[in-house]
C-alpha cells in the first residue's frame, strides 16, 4: 500500500477501486444490527476536509481494533474507494491508532482540524467597526462588554458541530456575515430598530462559546460541554446578556427585547427556540440567521462535492441540492 496520505475529500474523488489512506478522528462508535441480524460497528471518520460514515462488519479484520477505540481517537485508516447508491463510499480494511510520536507531529495533526478560510484578524476588526456603529450607547456597551470578556474564546469558537461553520473561527465568520447582512438590509426596513437588530445579530449565538468545547489542534470536531448539554446556547447567551446589560446599565425593557432575540432566533420550538419571534427585530435576526446558515451549508457542500455527482442530500435544506452550476457564463 502506498503511504501517501490523502484527505477524505481527495479519497472520495479518487477512481473507483483505488486505494486510499488518511489520518482521521473517529466520531461516536455505535453498534447496530443489519437486516440479516448480524451486528456491526458504525462511526464517522473526519479530517479537516470532510467526513464520511463507515461500517465495520463482523468478518472484518479491523473489528477488534475499532472495538478497543473510542470517539475522538485519531487513527491511520485506509481501504478501497467504492460506491453506495451512486455516491462515493470508502471501504475500510486497515485501521491503527497513531503512536505518541505521530500525535506530536503538527503536520499530521494539522490534517484533522478545520479552520475558516477567511482571515480571522481582519474579520474581527471588521466586526468591531460594525459594533462601533450601533447607535444606542448602552446596547453598544453591552455587546462590547460581552465580547471583551469572551475574547479568545469567541475568536476561536466553532458555530456548530456540523451543518455550517463547524471550524475554528466559524462563530466569528458567521457573526460577521450576519452583521454585514443586517447593515445592508436595515435601510429597507425602517420599522426594525437598528440598535436592537445589530446588537441581537452580533450576540445571537454568543452562548456557543460555552455550549461547545474548543476545537484544539488535532480535533476534527467540537463536542458539547456540560453547560451545552444542560442549557444550550440560547439560554447560555441570555445569561451573558442579562449579566452584562445589568453591568452597563441597559434599561430593562431593552434588555428584555435583546434577550428575546436570543431566545427566539431558532424561529420555532420544534427547532429549539424557547419562544417564537415576537418583535420586528427578533423576526429580522432569525431570518438572517437562517439565510446565512443555509447558504453557508450549501457553499461548504459545493466545495467538497465529488466530481460527477449531480445531486446530493443536504440536511440544511431538507432535500436534494443540485451540485452542477448554472451555465450563465458568470
Amino acid at each position: 500500500m502506498s503511504e501517501t496520505l490523502q484527505t477524505i475529500r481527495e479519497s472520495k474523488a479518487a477512481p473507483m477501486g483505488s486505494r486510499w489512506l488518511a489520518i482521521c478522528a473517529l466520531g461516536e462508535i455505535s453498534t447496530k444490527t443489519a437486516k440479516t441480524g448480524a451486528s456491526y460497528y458504525e462511526t464517522t471518520i473526519a479530517d479537516a476536509s470532510d467526513d464520511i460514515k463507515i461500517r465495520v462488519f463482523g468478518d472484518s479484520s479491523i473489528k477488534p481494533v475499532i472495538a478497543a477505540l473510542r470517539a475522538g481517537s485519531v487513527v491511520r485508516v485506509g481501504g478501497t474507494v467504492g460506491d453506495f447508491n451512486g455516491r462515493p463510499d470508502l471501504k475500510v480494511d486497515t485501521m491503527a491508532p497513531l503512536s505518541d510520536e505521530e500525535r506530536s507531529d503538527p503536520a499530521l495533526m494539522g490534517r484533522l482540524t478545520p479552520v475558516s478560510q477567511q482571515d480571522p484578524v481582519k474579520m474581527l476588526k471588521t466586526l468591531h467597526e460594525i459594533i462601533e456603529r450601533i447607535p444606542h450607547a448602552q446596547l453598544r456597551a453591552t455587546v462590547q462588554s460581552i465580547l471583551k470578556e469572551q475574547g479568545e474564546r469567541f475568536y476561536e469558537a466553532v458555530a456548530a458541530m456540523g451543518m455550517h461553520h463547524a471550524y475554528r473561527h466559524g462563530l466569528l465568520e458567521h457573526t460577521l456575515r450576519m452583521a454585514q447582512c443586517a447593515e445592508a438590509l436595515l435601510p429597507l426596513y425602517p420599522k426594525v430598530d437598528r440598535s436592537l437588530a445589530l446588537a441581537g445579530t452580533i450576540l445571537h449565538d454568543i452562548g456557543k462559546v460555552q455550549e461547545y468545547t474548543r476545537l484544539e489542534p488535532g480535533m476534527a470536531k467540537a463536542n458539547f460541554t456540560r453547560a451545552g448539554n444542560l442549557h444550550g446556547h440560547l439560554v447560555l447567551g441570555t445569561f451573558l446578556v442579562r449579566e452584562h446589560a445589568t453591568l452597563v446599565g441597559l434599561e430593562i425593557s431593552l434588555r428584555e427585547r435583546l434577550e428575546h432575540i436570543l431566545l427566539s432566533h431558532h424561529t420555532m420550538r420544534e427547532y429549539g427556540a424557547c419562544q417564537t419571534p415576537s418583535t420586528p427585530e427578533a423576526v429580522f435576526v432569525a431570518r438572517i440567521d437562517d439565510l446565512d446558515a443555509k447558504l453557508s451549508a450549501i457553499e461548504e457542500e459545493l466545495h467538497k462535492a465529488p466530481p460527477g455527482v449531480e445531486f446530493t442530500q443536504l440536511r440544511a435544506i431538507d432535500g436534494q441540492l443540485l451540485i452542477t452550476p448554472p451555465k450563465t457564463g458568470q
